[in-house]
């Protein structure tokens, strides 16, 4: 089980996350996103992870302000938030604009894999594997 601090004033629940590929590792800054279906990572991570999203045959439609795009879809290695892992986590690869809190989404296709219990008056989450 993990427990992750937050602050409790803040819009948004920021958190480090580790992703991996390829036996390389990144630190990512992601908003904890319960209604995003993918995890999301910028394009300069996807492309140092070893990843090609450019040509990556896999693309879905996401809808942003400005409309639909269609976006590359890729597979993680590893995705770790302090002592849990996931393998084999899907991530899209789009770039959020620049002045946002973070650089990604802590989406679903990580969440899933655990039990998630979020107690906004300590400012904590915790993050357990669901057996």
């Amino acid at each position: 089980m993990a427990k992750i601090n937050f602050d409790k004033d803040t819009s948004v629940i920021v958190v480090d996350v580790y992703v991996e590929h390829k036996g390389r590792q990144k630190k990512v800054r992601m908003a904890l996103d319960t209604g995003a279906t993918y995890m999301m990572i910028p394009w300069e991570v996807a492309e140092s992870l070893g990843l090609e999203p450019e040509v990556s045959k896999e693309r879905i439609d996401m809808i942003t302000a400005s409309g639909i795009e269609k976006v590359p879809l890729e597979k993680l290695d590893n995705v770790r938030v302090g002592t849990c892992e996931a393998k084999n986590v899907k991530a899209i690869v789009h770039d959020l604009p620049q002045k946002s809190y973070v650089d990604g989404l802590l989406g679903l296709s990580f969440l899933r894999n655990f039990d998630l219990h979020i107690n906004f008056k300590e400012g904590t989450f915790e993050l357990d594997r669901n057996n």
